[in-house]
């Protein structure tokens, strides 16, 4: 069976996927953070350990986007093409 995919295509959209799930995860955690004093009816802020999440959130999810879009860029189409 010929495969259509390069193992660093596939590594690709695997970083691509794995970024955007980062970043959407650090998109919750900061609207959690802005609405949990609301929630509780309190004025509690974010602690000292919780501000660590927002840029190993938001960091880690664009370092593996900016890999993932590195890995397909390489791709070139149509390869493997006998004409």
């Amino acid at each position: 069976m010929k495969q259509n995919l390069r193992k660093h295509e596939i590594l690709g959209l695997v970083y691509q996927f794995l970024g955007a799930t980062c970043i959407g995860i650090g998109i919750y955690w900061s609207m959690w953070a802005a609405v949990r004093t609301l929630h509780y009816r309190s004025l509690t802020l974010v602690n000292g350990s919780e501000w660590l999440l927002f840029p190993l959130l938001f960091g880690l999810g664009g370092i593996l986007w900016s890999l993932g879009g590195v890995e397909l860029k390489e791709a070139e189409p149509g390869y493997g093409v006998k004409r």
